[in-house]
């Protein structure tokens, strides 16, 4: 899955309540992701305004 996929899923997943776990987030990553590209992803969430949270509610 590319960078540009992960954060549409992201921001999805999110829609409802503005908050994405670091576990949802790890999931769609997977283990194979560069430094880079987890700066990118959060940096795009954050701009779209999504909280990177523990756990939801």
């Amino acid at each position: 899955m590319t960078v540009s996929e992960i954060i549409r899923r992201a921001i999805a997943m999110s829609e409802q309540d503005g908050e994405i776990t670091f576990d949802e987030l790890n999931t769609l990553c997977g283990s194979d992701r560069q430094p880079e590209d987890i700066e990118d992803i959060f940096c795009a969430l954050r701009d779209a305004g999504i909280q990177l949270v523990e756990q939801r509610g």
